[in-house]
C-alpha cells in the first residue's frame, strides 16, 4: 500500500510527516488550534510544539517502527497519549496542540486516530454506505477521543472542522454549519460542509500524488472553507 497525505488551510496549524520504513509505509497528519487569536498564549501553537511533533515522528515512532513493524502501532499508540504525570502528551486526546486539534498515525494497515475534546475538530472517513460514497464521522470532538483504524487501499481518513460535516449539518437542523472565525473569537460564520458534490475530491483513482491532493483540497476555500484540514489516502 501507498500513503498520500494532501491539506488546505485558511487559519489554524497542520504538521504533515511521511516515510518509508523496510517497506512499510507510515504517516503523521495532525490539524488544530481554529482560534489562533486565544488570549491565552499556553493554548497557542508554537514552532516548538510543531518540532516537538515532528522529532517524534522522525525519531521515536520510526525507530519503533523499525524494529517491531507496523504492530508498533497498535501495541505503543494508546501509550503516546498516557503521559506520565506532568508531562504533556505527543499525540492523543490530551495532546498540546493548542487550543485543540485531530491527528492520524499511520502505519502500514492501520491508523491511530484521535480527537481532544471541545475542540471543533474531528476524524471522518470516506466509506461505502449503502453502496453509495459518503463521509462518515468516526470521532467527534464533543467528547473527544481516540481509536485505531483498518486501512485497505482506497481507504480515505480525514481530519477536519467539525461543522464540516454532513453529521454536524444534520445536528444542526434547518442551520448551515458553523466556524469561529479566527479574526473575531466571538463572531460564528456559515460555511459549507462535507457533502456529495465533495467526494470527488477524495477519489483514489483521481490522486495521484501529494502535489495533487493539495490542489483538489485547496478548492474547497473557494466553497466557505475556513480551518485547516489534513487527509491520508491510501493507494
Amino acid at each position: 500500500m501507498k500513503y498520500l497525505t494532501g491539506y488546505a488551510k485558511t487559519n489554524g496549524h497542520v504538521v504533515l510527516e511521511k516515510a518509508d520504513v523496510k517497506g512499510i509505509n507510515i504517516a503523521l497528519a495532525v490539524c488544530g488550534d481554529l482560534d489562533p487569536a486565544e488570549d491565552d498564549d499556553s493554548l497557542r501553537v508554537i514552532g516548538r510544539t510543531k518540532g516537538a511533533l515532528a522529532s517524534f515522528f522522525q525519531n521515536e515512532f520510526t525507530a519503533g517502527i523499525m524494529k517491531y513493524g507496523e504492530d508498533y502501532l497498535s501495541a505503543a499508540s494508546f501509550a503516546y497519549s498516557t503521559a506520565p504525570a506532568a508531562e504533556t502528551p505527543i499525540i492523543g486526546p490530551g495532546c498540546a496542540f493548542g487550543k485543540g486539534c485531530a491527528g492520524i498515525l499511520a502505519a502500514g494497515s492501520k491508523a491511530y486516530v484521535w480527537v481532544t475534546e471541545g475542540s471543533g475538530m474531528c476524524i471522518v472517513r470516506l466509506a461505502r454506505v449503502f453502496g453509495k460514497s459518503r463521509f462518515v464521522r468516526c470521532i467527534s470532538s464533543y467528547e473527544g477521543g481516540e481509536d485505531v483504524l483498518e486501512l485497505v487501499p482506497g481507504s480515505v481518513i480525514i481530519a477536519c472542522p467539525e461543522c464540516w460535516t454532513a453529521e454536524s449539518e444534520a445536528e444542526n437542523t434547518g442551520r448551515m454549519g458553523r466556524c469561529i472565525n479566527a479574526s473575531s473569537p466571538t463572531e460564528n460564520i456559515a460555511v459549507s460542509v462535507l457533502s456529495d458534490e465533495h467526494i470527488p475530491l477524495f477519489d483514489p483513482d483521481e490522486i495521484a500524488s501529494d502535489e495533487v491532493f493539495d490542489r483538489r483540497l485547496s478548492e474547497l476555500k473557494g466553497e466557505g472553507f475556513e480551518g485547516c484540514i489534513a487527509s491520508l489516502l491510501v493507494k
